[in-house]
């Protein structure tokens, strides 16, 4: 680590904080009066804003902080599949790292993340993210179920490829969590051994989301990854603030077509815990055998695909900078702007207030609205 990491660090917090909320304030919401005339087109709007400032931090986490990327596995770089990625959870900033991967996918406007629920209230961040349609869960499985149950329907109103990142395990990989997850795994008739490299996966509500997903006609393919680092890394956001960044970030990408998974519950929590079976026994070997997933020789790095990707990411990056250098002057310069971002403010607390955030309002919104348009047909 060179004292020059923690002014990087700096310096892309700067611009994930500036950016996301410049996103949120001047993208993002002049698109609000379109949940009522046409939500599908707002979802894509917010799901396109969002993922183009995602593309502009995978610029700065490997142009700026110099991680780099290794691929293995099935090379999905052509196939832009509707899909749930699975992704075991080593540190809490997994879902940071795993941009770079998609980006090469082409799929970050489509990408959403299953998150805790109390993430959506922060601030710029929790509220683009709502109005780019993730998923937030209390791990109250009623009230979570209803909520799954509700946003599905509202991907499959939407008809826009989505792609939704989930994290079985719940929570990264600590000592402790480990210890609670082989203790709590071990009183399970499905108990098989303790994992060391990962937590046991929770099942129920994967089997759950996985049928309404395949009843509703939005996915084609589960993406097994499985996210491994090279040498020392960040375990926290204030890790990398303090500027530590991996030198090496692997992915090792399996998919499973959607006819390869069993439709019964049961039998979706037994393939997924095979999965993960699977996956305690390969991060096991990476770091047996000295950070390789696989061959040298199995690792896919097509030249061109490498190419598009830093053009398209340097050119976010570009043109995030000077959006966020112009609304600044902007927010200065004139009273209009100033009272424009506290009336946003305003409107995102009255809607965490009173409708439990945006994206539950959505969702809400769209489920009154099918559940009226056979009535409409009717008459």
């Amino acid at each position: 680590m060179t004292f020059l990491n923690p002014i990087k660090a700096i310096l892309f917090y700067l611009m994930v904080i500036f950016g996301i909320s410049y996103n949120l304030l001047f993208i993002i919401t002049p698109g609000v009066p379109f949940i009522f005339l046409n939500r599908r087109l707002y979802f894509r709007w917010c799901s396109s804003a969002v993922g183009y400032y995602l593309l502009m931090l995978t610029c700065l986490l490997e142009d700026l902080l110099g991680i780099q990327v290794v691929l293995t596995g099935d090379n999905l770089i052509h196939d832009k599949a509707r899909s749930i990625i699975l992704l075991n959870h080593r540190t809490r900033l997994d879902w940071l790292y795993v941009w770079m991967l998609h980006s090469r996918f082409q799929i970050l406007g489509q990408l959403k993340i299953v998150m805790k629920a109390s993430l959506k209230r922060i601030p710029a961040m929790g509220w683009a993210c709502q109005h780019a349609g993730y998923l937030f869960l209390q791990r109250h499985w009623e009230r979570d179920q209803e909520r799954i149950k509700n946003i599905i329907g509202y991907y499959q109103s939407c008809q826009s490829p989505l792609s939704l990142l989930i994290f079985p395990e719940g929570t990264n990989l600590t000592n402790e969590t480990k210890t609670k997850s082989n203790n709590y795994a071990s009183k399970q008739q499905t108990y098989n051994r303790p994992y060391e490299h990962c937590l046991h996966p929770h099942v129920t509500g994967f089997a759950y989301l996985v049928n309404a997903m395949r009843t509703s006609g939005i996915i084609d393919a589960i993406d097994d990854v499985t996210i491994g680092y090279e040498g020392k890394f960040p375990i926290t956001e204030l890790d990398l603030l303090k500027g530590l960044f991996p030198k090496t970030v692997h992915f090792h990408v399996k998919r499973h077509k959607l006819n390869e998974i069993p439709q019964d519950e049961q039998q979706i929590g037994d393939w997924l815990r095979k999965c993960w079976d699977d996956k305690e026994n390969r991060l096991k070997n990476f770091y047996e055998n000295k950070y390789q997933f696989d061959s040298t020789s199995n690792r896919f790095n097509n030249e061109q695909m490498e190419f598009t990707t830093r053009f398209q990411r340097r050119l976010s990056l570009a043109f995030w900078i000077l959006f966020i250098l112009f609304w600044s002057y902007c927010i200065i310069a004139f009273v209009k702007i100033k009272l424009y971002v506290c009336l946003v403010c305003i409107f995102h607390l009255v809607m965490e207030t009173y409708a439990n955030g945006v994206i539950d309002f959505v969702c809400q919104l769209d489920a009154n609205y099918r559940r009226a348009r056979p009535a409409i047909k009717h008459d």
